[in-house]
């Protein structure tokens, strides 16, 4: 692991030539149920046995292509797992020199209120207290489990409890399965590990740091950079242009928006990991007479290079985009 991301080391994500256990390659997110559904038919095609799990995020399950694989998992009635590891981050936070600015999005709120729904709450309360007066923490575990693979707790499972995920997926791999099961697991982000559990937008991805004390040991640089001057221009630009917005794909520290976004709060827009609807929506502002400017990395532009194409050349609206 020392390696990673350094001249012939690992590479930053899965693949297939560096590891056998890379069963799929891919720098993007959103891409698991995709992939898992195809592994899925190709299995049943190839008459083999074998179980295909997709682990996806919350903030992955933003974009287009998940509700698309979902929709298409459903209608094929495949047999395959995904795992929905909601770790509350749907939109990464944000750090702001106000504080920072917490996940956003509808989904996000959908699942807050699933995890803190009161009747499932009681209804687990209800299990245990029986089960306790079965015999024991093992009779607690098999309950919890059967009424889990029965649908009737259907609500997310703690994603720290190594022996109630154990039993659970060994349940759901072993019952004969009529289409796709999704299991919803929450968890907490850097979990164990107080720096990273108190700056998840930090420890999202690090530079070289010391264990001991947090502290990411980053080179200083002798000039601020590029992302902060395209920031504070913005800024300068939109102060005397109010038809001035940004745009960014759950990327707002990366791009620099997040200072836009402290100075400009009704003008920044963070529509999640979501670059074909990020170029879309700029349009739609264009249309209405706003001049947005959508900042995305440029590897993840590349999933929008039909609406790209489709409404600067085409529509020849007046998009601008910052590519890191």
């Amino acid at each position: 692991m020392h390696t990673i991301r350094q001249t012939n080391g690992l590479a930053g994500f899965t693949k297939r030539s560096e590891s056998e256990y890379d069963c799929f390659g891919t720098g993007h997110s959103s891409t698991t149920i995709s992939a898992g559904l195809g592994m899925a038919v190709g299995r049943d095609l190839k008459g083999r046995k074998n179980k295909v799990v997709a682990v996806i995020g919350d903030g992955a399950m933003t974009a287009g292509q998940a509700y698309e694989a979902m929709n298409n998992a459903g209608y094929l009635d495949s047999d395959m797992i995904v795992i929905l590891n909601d770790n509350k981050q749907v939109s990464l936070p944000t750090a702001t020199l106000d504080g920072p600015v917490p996940p956003v999005g509808a989904l996000s709120s959908a699942l807050s209120r699933l995890q803190s729904n009161r009747p499932l709450r009681e209804l687990r309360e209800v299990a245990k207290g029986v089960t306790k007066q079965i015999g024991g923490p093992m009779h607690e575990l098999a309950a919890k489990v059967d009424e889990y693979a029965r649908g009737l707790i259907s609500g997310p499972v703690d994603g720290h409890s190594i022996d109630d995920l154990v039993a659970i997926l060994k349940e759901v791999k072993s019952t004969k399965s009529t289409g796709p099961v999704l299991i919803h697991v929450v968890t907490e982000k850097g979990r164990g590990y107080p720096y990273a559990e108190k700056a998840a937008d930090k420890y999202h991805g690090v530079a070289k740091f010391d264990p001991a004390t947090g502290k990411q040991l980053k080179v200083s640089a002798k000039t601020q950079s590029y992302t902060t001057y395209f920031a504070e221009a913005l800024i300068a630009e939109a102060e005397v242009d109010k038809n001035i917005v940004a745009i960014h794909a759950a990327m707002g520290g990366g791009t620099g928006l997040n200072l836009f976004l402290r100075r400009f709060p009704a003008r920044c827009f963070d529509v999640g990991i979501a670059e074909q609807h990020a170029v879309t929506f700029a349009a739609g502002l264009a249309c209405e007479g706003l001049k947005p400017f959508c900042a995305i990395y440029s590897s993840f532009l590349q999933r929008a290079y039909d609406q790209a194409r489709q409404y600067l050349h085409f529509s020849s609206l007046a998009i601008v985009f910052d590519e890191a």
